[in-house]
């Protein structure tokens, strides 16, 4: 935790430093001291159809899923962290933001710590 899912123009994704994109939401996610380093998760989704304020032009947002828990300030304090690593390394697109969405921790599972069946 979290899942950082960076949603972007199919341009944007096909830039040669875009490995240096999702290192840097990684670092800026690590930097907020909310979550083990090893524990954090990026992945990158394009798209060939989009519009932005009516028009083609390229955006990144970034969908930030962390299990409940946090307070408001800790999570704008992680959506400004991860805009300001976006912007650093895509200093010429205008469109980016980040929303942190809270998951709720009886819904969510993973592999290492599956309930037991009875």
């Amino acid at each position: 935790m979290p899942h950082c899912v960076i949603e972007c123009s199919a341009e944007i994704a096909g830039h040669p430093d875009i490995d240096r994109l999702l290192h840097a939401v990684h670092e800026a996610a690590d930097a907020s001291g909310l979550f083990q380093s090893a524990d954090i998760k990026v992945r990158l989704q394009s798209y060939d159809d989009f519009l932005v304020g009516g028009r083609d032009q390229d955006f990144v947002h970034i969908a930030c899923h962390i299990l409940a828990g946090r307070d408001d300030d800790q999570k704008g304090q992680l959506a400004d962290r991860l805009v300001r690593a976006v912007c650093e390394r895509l200093p010429g697109v205008q469109s980016v933001s980040c929303e942190v969405r809270d998951m709720a921790p009886a819904a969510y599972s993973r592999r290492d710590k599956l309930r037991a069946v009875g």
